[in-house]
């Protein structure tokens, strides 16, 4: 009852910010272009707070929710499995329209997380290669455009591919429903897991590892 209840204080800390954010971002879009300048302000109660102010601190409410929610269900999932002993410390993700996951990625580094981005299978292996320091977790789209045209086995190739150097940094594909339909294919290719939801994304990533610091 205990967890119940701070889930539900957790939900209600955050209404206000998503179902404001949602409102500007979503059934103002001829605005979009004026908030990104960032040099206005809103009025939030009786404080005024910058549209970056305001965007970093909807970031962040989520990002906490994200924790508890994932923290939840690795609580549900106990006994199944062992539980994570590492700490997730860089993300690539492999998406051709990285704006998608902007919010997700934003998640992730509110919680110190460092996520590097690719547009393209061949970008992200090179990242990977290069690398100096490990990635933890690779995160990629199904579908995307290459530079030969659009691939609709662009994750799957990309599973593909790090499997065959010896690699075996977990890789989880977050798509649509298209994706979805995939998950044996996925699974078949060396990738760890499918999904279609942030929440399930956070606690899959939950169970590779601990984020370095708790959302603010």
């Amino acid at each position: 009852m205990n967890d119940a209840t701070q889930l539900i204080r957790a939900l209600t800390g955050i209404a206000w910010p998503v179902l404001a954010a949602w409102v500007v971002w979503k059934l103002f879009p001829e605005i979009r272009h004026i908030l990104e300048k960032r040099s206005f302000s809103l009025k939030v109660g009786n404080n005024e707070l910058t549209v970056q102010q305001f965007t970093d601190k909807v970031v962040e409410t989520t990002a906490e929710l994200q924790q508890q929610l994932a923290a939840q269900a690795g609580q549900g999932q106990a006994g199944q499995q062992p539980q994570p002993q590492g700490v997730i410390h860089r993300v690539l993700w492999v998406d051709d329209a990285p704006s998608n996951n902007a919010y997700e990625a934003g998640q992730l580094q509110a919680m110190g997380v460092q996520v590097v981005q690719a547009e393209s299978t061949d970008e992200g292996l090179r990242a990977l290669q290069g690398a100096q320091q490990p990635f933890d977790v690779v995160i990629s789209d199904m579908g995307r455009s290459e530079p030969a045209g659009f691939d609709p086995d662009a994750g799957l190739r990309l599973i593909e591919r790090i499997r065959e150097t010896g690699s075996t940094t977990p890789v989880f594909i977050y798509g649509g429903t298209g994706a979805m339909a995939r998950r044996d294919q996925v699974a078949n290719a060396g990738g760890n897991g499918v999904t279609q939801s942030p929440t399930e994304l956070f606690a899959l990533l939950g169970q590779v590892g601990r984020f370095p610091r708790t959302a603010t």
